[in-house]
């Protein structure tokens, strides 16, 4: 138990603490001796030994691999898929309140990684200037701890719903309040892939509540909110795709500024910014004189994110409706100048981002890359050439994959083999974990891993809960935007819990 709550409560604190109670649980496995037994219980329940396809794949796969240094690395990043189903199967089982209190150290866990990034940079994060809100996750990736953030939210509500600890109205109070504080903190991490699992497993479990409600009057309610939920998310984007083509301003191809100079149109361009065209009404030489006499820093030189700070004005001019003139810079106010020397390219981003605003960030992404815009340094836009160059390299190592080791080296040719417009520093893997896995292995490999993922699951349905099938719904949609299983601990989040729930409780029936 110690061990499982070490590794429960450090999941979003520390990679090397989750090793050393991994090596911890492996030492009191060794230590209890009665290997026949063990090995008795191992080989007598199939499914565990179909989830250990997962490691041995990797195994296998070095059959094919030229990078070995690679290779063991990976295999060394997997090693929790083999430790913890092997642990977890063949030692004695937990009950209910031992599975659940591990949960509760596990929320803690995530709590304090949460509320220690967001003090450590609160001043940043509610300053105007821009921030980088990737540094709010101080010991592991920011998008591991919003769906650590999200598997949280879904088990305080299991708690309440199954009335498990939180038994007086004190406890409810405080419950609510971390819950609270989760949802606030994916706001501000801008946990994307976080909130949509979130709001998945909520309306899946919402909808299996209705589906099992024997009250007409329940039923009803439940499989209505849960339809009313993704009807009113989809409206909201979409009023947003609305608002992003709805210009702010006339933007009427002018000829003459105020004072004398001709504007420059370049129409070819079709960047927009807050539904404006940004490269129409443009008198350089104008936004030159004028800017000196607002800032210390040239025209000519970077904003403090590295940009040209002249197209930094340029955007930012245009997010508010004005031509590129002396007049519209002149007319700005001294904290519209600090937010384009910060790099800030729309007024709106100049406060603390809301959700709405990563929203209109993400359509602006699209619709710059679909109308040819370079990619770099667009997170989104970035996953779909990512996602494009995955693709080719499943069609072209189809039976037998890269190999273990090879997959890293393979993209890499494979950018420059395409003469890719991504620049270097942004050239990475495909970012999708089931991608990731058939170009690595093959159709063989990757069906023989889908198998070791699904069986057991299916092999032991009647003994699982909603709060083991909502962290199943989180585990799953981020693999399909991130690598979940190429990190330590992706790894030693998802083999954990997995274990947890199917192979280390008791098959009893909870109470309905």
């Amino acid at each position: 138990m110690a061990g499982l709550c070490l590794i429960a409560f450090f999941l979003p604190l520390s990679e090397f603490i989750i090793s050393a109670a991994i090596f911890m649980l492996l030492t009191n496995w060794f230590a209890e001796l009665n290997f026949k037994t063990k090995f008795k219980r191992l080989f007598e329940d199939k499914s565990v030994l179909i989830f250990l396809l997962i490691f041995f794949v990797h195994i296998i796969w070095l059959i094919n691999t030229h990078n070995f240094g690679y290779a063991l690395k990976d295999i060394r990043i997997k090693l929790p898929l083999l430790a913890l189903p092997v642990i977890f199967a063949t030692s004695f089982k937990l009950n209910y309140k031992q599975i659940y209190l591990i949960c509760v150290f596990f929320i803690f866990g995530v709590l304090i990684s949460s509320v220690v990034g967001v003090l450590m940079h609160h001043r940043e994060l509610f300053s105007q200037g821009d921030f980088n809100v990737r540094q709010l996750s101080v010991f592991i990736s920011h998008i591991r701890l919003s769906l650590m953030s999200s598997f949280s939210i879904m088990l305080i509500i299991y708690f309440w719903a199954k009335k498990i600890f939180i038994t007086n109205i004190y406890l409810k109070i405080f419950s609510f309040t971390i819950l609270l504080w989760f949802l606030i903190f994916l706001g501000l991490v801008e946990g994307f892939t976080g909130i949509f699992a979130l709001l998945t497993a909520g309306i899946f479990v919402i909808l299996l509540k209705g589906f099992y409600s024997k009250n007409i009057n329940s039923k009803i309610a439940f499989i209505s909110l849960g339809v009313l939920i993704p009807v009113i998310s989809f409206w909201g984007v979409f009023n947003e795709i609305r608002h992003f083509y709805k210009p702010t301003a006339d933007n009427t191809l002018l000829e003459v500024t105020a004072g004398g100079n001709n504007y420059f149109h370049d129409t070819t361009v079709c960047m927009l910014e807050n539904g404006n065209p940004v490269y129409i009404n443009i008198c350089e030489k104008e936004l030159h004189w004028a800017w000196a006499k607002r800032s210390n820093v040239g025209l000519d030189k970077t904003d403090s994110k590295g940009n040209p700070i002249l197209h930094t004005l340029i955007r930012y001019l245009a997010s508010k409706g004005l031509p590129k003139d002396a007049e519209a810079v002149l007319s700005l106010h001294d904290e519209d100048i600090m937010n384009i020397e910060n790099g800030i390219t729309n007024y709106r981003f100049a406060q603390p981002k809301i959700i709405s605003d990563r929203v209109y960030e993400i359509i602006w992404q699209l619709d710059y890359y679909l109308k040819g815009g370079n990619p770099s340094g667009h997170s989104l836009s970035q996953r779909i050439e990512y996602l494009k160059y995955g693709l080719i390299l499943s069609y072209r190592y189809f039976f037998n994959g890269t190999g273990t080791g090879d997959i890293d080296d393979a993209f890499k040719a494979l950018y420059i083999e395409k003469k890719s417009e991504l620049e270097p520093q942004f050239r990475h893997r495909t970012h999708n974990q089931f991608i990731t896995f058939f170009a690595s292995f093959g159709v063989f490999g990757f069906l023989l891993i889908i198998i070791g993922m699904f069986y057991p699951i299916f092999k032991n349905l009647e003994n699982l809960n909603w709060s083991f099938f909502s962290f199943m719904i989180i585990i799953i949609l981020s693999m399909f935007s991130d690598e979940t299983l190429e990190t330590a601990t992706g790894v030693a989040f998802f083999s954990f819990f997995y274990c947890l729930f199917i192979w280390g409780r008791e098959n009893q029936v909870e109470n309905k």
